[in-house]
């Protein structure tokens, strides 16, 4: 990813900060999906939404199915598509069964995003002049004081960029809940099995 690249970029010294900084304003825009669909034909339908998942690149997160007495079956999936096949997905997906509903949300995280990506270039500079004030010190009190400030902006770092992690997920790979349900519902069954 091209992440990295900016990291590596920021790390060799202040000419890098600019390029990598420009390279970072492209949008960041989280999607998620819901979808609802139903199936006469549940297997089938389970299969085609499987080699949608496939084909798009993506995996299950998350999947639970339940079967109610009369009711039929349903089955809930969380889907992680990557963002470029998510809208390819949704279409494949909505051809499984009949699409009862669907709902999207778009959210945009660039600002929080360059925000992270500000913070962890300070915090990157003051460990720069932290190390290097280590190596001066004088005495043990010093050297003590400059540790104790470097394991702090180390642990912030690391939490920030942490952070930033799963904002660069959620921006890659969309988010798909996805449910399921049989059409074959009540109607004749519960009849048949009250009065036979």
């Amino acid at each position: 990813g091209g992440s990295a690249d900016a990291m590596s970029d920021r790390d060799a010294g202040g000419t890098g900060v600019l390029s990598a900084e420009a390279a970072q304003t492209s949008t960041k825009l989280i999607y998620t999906a819901n979808l609802t669909i139903e199936s006469k034909d549940f297997d089938a339908a389970r299969t085609a939404l499987n080699e949608a998942v496939s084909a798009a690149g993506g995996y299950m997160e998350s999947s639970d199915e339940s079967s109610y007495s009369g009711m039929g079956r349903s089955l809930s999936l969380t889907i992680r598509v990557p963002q470029d096949n998510y809208t390819s997905f949704l279409a494949a997906a909505a051809q499984a069964g009949n699409l009862v509903d669907k709902s999207e949300q778009v959210q945009d995280v660039t600002t929080q995003y360059m925000d992270i990506e500000a913070r962890l270039s300070n915090l990157t500079a003051q460990r720069t002049r932290l190390q290097e004030l280590q190596a001066t010190a004088e005495n043990l009190s010093d050297l003590l004081e400059i540790e104790s400030s470097l394991s702090d902006v180390q642990y912030q770092l690391e939490s920030w960029q942490s952070q930033l992690n799963w904002y660069s997920q959620q921006v890659e790979c969309s988010t798909v809940y996805l449910s399921l349900r049989s059409e074959e519902r009540r109607v004749g069954k519960e009849c048949r099995s009250r009065w036979s």
